[in-house]
């Protein structure tokens, strides 16, 4: 994984993810990365750092964006006009959650020092409610 810092957006997968978003008019992109780390199995680093971003977005929807959220993120919500939905947010906080407890992403974290990255996902915790 390319990640040059903890937060959210710190990272190629991410990145690349917001790329994707883009290019969607609705929800899919959002609801696909929840998917890939509520399954089966322990979720790799791509896919929980995809999540974490999705949650971001989620966040911001519910009106708790992120200080820094990148202006992808911001020029999409104008041009898609999604509402909140508390169905959204509590995929988003379960999907944020596996990836705290049981993740590729986590065990990268926690090979150094994991404080910066839990705080990082704690604050997203909170501002999903």
């Amino acid at each position: 994984m390319g990640a040059w810092g903890a937060g959210s957006f710190d990272n190629d997968d991410a990145v690349d993810w917001l790329a994707d978003l883009e290019h969607a008019r609705d929800l899919a992109p959002i609801d696909a990365a929840f998917a890939t780390v509520t399954g089966e199995g322990e979720p790799g680093e791509p896919e929980a750092s995809v999540a974490i971003a999705a949650a971001e977005v989620v966040a911001a929807i519910d009106g708790r964006p992120l200080a820094d959220l990148p202006g992808e993120i911001v020029d999409w919500m104008a041009s898609a006009r999604l509402q909140p939905d508390p169905g959204l947010t509590e995929r988003a906080r379960a999907a944020v959650q596996r990836v705290r407890s049981s993740s590729g992403l986590k065990v990268l974290w926690g090979e150094g020092d994991p404080a910066e990255w839990y705080g990082h996902i704690d604050d997203l915790l909170g501002r999903l409610g």
